[in-house]
């Protein structure tokens, strides 16, 4: 996508009254999906205008209304206006940068979730959803493909969805979200193995660059991960009004599903702070080897140049500057000096690199 997401959890419209909806300039114009169904049928359709809503306002049938895309300041006067949708849960919805949370109004319960957009890097997509009477409202910013699967369920007479209420859609919806975290944490418990294999034989700057890139994903997981596990606490405790006793066992389970991606994120960025760690501990060893071989090196020729030096000085009665065999004695000894400091820091270990 070309247009950049805000992320940053703060109003997009700092200084304007509560309940102001600022609308992007660059936002799409909306999809409107209708999908209405009991045990006997289900029907869908796209609606060409936001007006074609309100014959929904009241449907007696589960009624699924799929809103994708902002750019339409009338779309948000028949919600209001048909649906009792709250002025500031509408705000929340546009400016597609609220945490997850629960929202309890007299006309409905609202609901903001985040959903995880694989890519490079991978994203954060903003998934609304408000629950009035047998309808529920989904907004997103642009279509996202989630949704799909639970779209094609629906037709299925015998699915489970299509024998139960609209409080179970909603689940089902917030399920599909929460799905979404699965294979974003495969793809990254993947990588970092790749990561730490890779260190572990050849460690170098380079896997630590890619490490540092997991590790922003995983912060990125973390920080929706808590929220979506306390959202769906919420639901299961103040939000009950709003589902039915049958389907309160499956908000329990989803609440663990989310425990597990808690969990899950926690493991995976612990180790890549080992692996970090592991990177850093092998690239600083690298480095001290090649520091005490060249410290040796030093060693060796720190006497043979007190040698060769003192043999240089231009004294006029040096003792063996006449002498025929001087220059092979000397030569001698300095062969004899570097052998003996060879053997011993080669004894001391000093001569060995890579090895440890």
């Amino acid at each position: 996508m070309a247009r950049r997401k805000r992320r940053h959890g703060l109003p997009s419209n700092p200084g304007a009254a509560p309940g102001t909806l600022a609308i992007p300039a660059e936002a799409l114009r909306p999809t409107l999906r209708v999908t209405t169904y009991d045990l006997q049928r289900c029907e869908s359709r796209v609606c060409s205008s936001a007006r074609e809503l309100a014959q929904f306002a009241n449907a007696e049938r589960v009624t699924w209304i799929e809103l994708e895309g902002f750019g339409d300041p009338a779309l948000f006067e028949v919600l209001e206006t048909h649906f009792q949708a709250p002025r500031l849960a509408l705000e929340d919805v546009v400016s597609n940068s609220s945490q997850p949370k629960v929202e309890l109004y007299e006309s409905g319960l609202f609901v903001v979730a985040k959903a995880v957009k694989l890519g490079n890097p991978s994203e954060l997509e903003q998934l609304s959803l408000f629950l009035r009477g047998n309808v529920l409202i989904t907004f997103l910013d642009e279509p996202l493909h989630v949704l799909a699967p639970l779209r094609k369920r629906l037709e299925d007479p015998e699915s489970f969805t299509r024998r139960h209420g609209v409080d179970f859609l909603a689940y089902r919806v917030l399920d599909s979200v929460v799905d979404t975290y699965t294979p974003f944490l495969e793809r990254l418990g993947a990588c970092l193995d790749e990561v730490e294999a890779e260190a572990i034989s050849r460690p170098s700057s380079r896997p630590l660059n890619r490490l540092y890139e997991l590790m922003r994903d995983l912060r990125l997981a973390i920080r929706v991960a808590l929220p979506m596990r306390e959202l769906v606490s919420a639901l299961r405790h103040e939000g009950r009004a709003y589902f039915k006793p049958a389907t309160l066992p499956f908000l329990s389970d989803l609440r663990d599903h989310t425990q597990g991606i808690v969990e899950l994120s926690s493991h995976y960025r612990d180790l890549g702070t080992d692996v970090r760690e592991l990177i850093h501990g092998a690239l600083n060893l690298r480095m001290n080897q090649t520091m005490r071989m060249l410290t040796a090196v030093t060693a060796v020729f720190i006497p043979l140049s007190f040698v060769t030096g003192l043999y240089g000085m231009n004294f006029e009665h040096m003792p063996e500057l006449g002498w025929r065999y001087g220059y092979f004695a000397v030569l001698g000894l300095l062969a004899l000096v570097a052998l003996l400091i060879v053997r011993w820091l080669h004894k001391q270990g000093w001569t060995r690199v890579g090895d440890e």
